[in-house]
């Protein structure tokens, strides 16, 4: 789970270069590049969905109460939220990005919670109010019912979106999709389904392979449809990716968390772990959640490390130097931060 983790985080703060990085596709190049940053940017969208497999891989079969959820789940994420929204309240005002009223503080944090990265711990807490409720569904659906829901969001959010945009309805009724709450439902009982249903046998070689080719064929279709498209730069947005086959993402989900899976517990689970690579995973993994609460601080005054970059070794290559500079800079952060008496508990 810990570098599932890792996975995530740098595949989330890759989207968040936007223009250096995450959106070149957008701009003319040769087709070659073009492709590879296309597929870059529909690997990269894994992040996210990720996390939220990780949450019900790992809370769906607890159990406990609803008061206890509040009072501990739900308690300590809007905190979370809270102190970070007012910690970012004040970067802003230091940078000349805010005003100094309580008007302006409440009109953003209703209409792009201050930091738009932040509509994570929006959709967190809700799924965690939803929890004790989805716990049920999670234990009561059978295997074959897992595979049924796991089928039918890729017809429907992939396979739906695709034919009708064929067939010239580039905007359609939402009649035609069912709102499947895809990260406070369908992500976390996935990943519930994968770590607690599907047994050790279920992870071999063969499932891997299967899995890669399904992951390879979805990402040629995320290239078509954005070559299709051909949508000018500002038309692109990080929810679109230029591209009317999101729901393909869940495949490349399943497929890292498979990987993962497969090579940490079951291919090496005759020999021996190395202790000190699993407590600094164990360490980094600790660290993960203060690296995303300000990791956009850091992006903010390393910026011109990627420009400057950029103009030597090329902006994909300066990017991901880029990406992971954030990242060891996060970790030191976040170090700090739990050191901080009352944000332990929290971070």
């Amino acid at each position: 789970m810990d570098l599932l983790r890792i996975i995530a985080i740098l595949c989330v703060i890759y989207n968040h270069t936007n223009e250096h990085g995450y959106f070149l596709y957008a701009f003319p190049s040769g087709m070659i590049l073009k492709v590879f940053y296309i597929a870059v940017a529909a690997i990269i969208a894994i992040g996210v969905p990720i996390f939220f497999m990780i949450s019900g891989a790992l809370l769906l079969g607890k159990e406990e109460s609803i008061e206890y959820v509040y009072s501990h789940r739900v308690l300590r994420m809007s905190l979370v939220l809270f102190i970070f929204t007012i910690l970012q309240y004040v970067f802003l005002l230091s940078t000349n990005q805010a005003e100094l009223s309580v008007r302006w503080l409440a009109d953003h944090t209703v209409s792009d919670n201050i930091v738009p990265s932040y509509w994570y711990l929006y959709t967190y807490i809700s799924y965690l109010i939803f929890l004790p409720l989805l716990r049920k569904l999670a234990q009561a659906m059978s295997n074959k019912e897992y595979i049924y829901l796991i089928g039918l969001y890729l017809v429907i959010e992939a396979g739906v979106r695709t034919a009708m945009y064929f067939g010239g309805y580039t905007e359609f009724s939402v009649f035609f999709k069912i709102p499947f709450f895809e990260n406070i439902v369908i992500l976390p009982l996935v990943g519930y389904y994968m770590e607690n249903r599907m047994t050790k046998e279920d992870y071999n070689s063969k499932g891997a392979l299967k899995l890669i080719c399904a992951s390879g064929l979805s990402l040629v279709v995320f290239v078509a449809m954005t070559l299709y498209r051909n949508l000018p730069y500002e038309e692109f947005t990080s929810y679109d990716k230029g591209l009317y086959t999101c729901g393909l993402t869940l495949i490349m989900d399943i497929t890292v968390f498979y990987i993962i899976k497969y090579l940490v517990e079951v291919k090496r689970q005759e020999k021996p772990h190395n202790e000190t690579v699993r407590k600094i995973l164990g360490l980094l993994g600790t660290s993960i959640f203060g690296i995303y609460l300000v990791e956009g601080n850091i992006r903010y005054y390393t910026e011109f490390i990627d420009i400057k970059l950029a103009t030597y070794v090329g902006q994909f290559p300066a990017a991901v130097i880029w990406v992971f500079l954030i990242f060891v800079i996060g970790l030191a952060v976040s170090f700090f931060l739990r050191h901080i008496p009352g944000l332990r508990k929290l971070l």
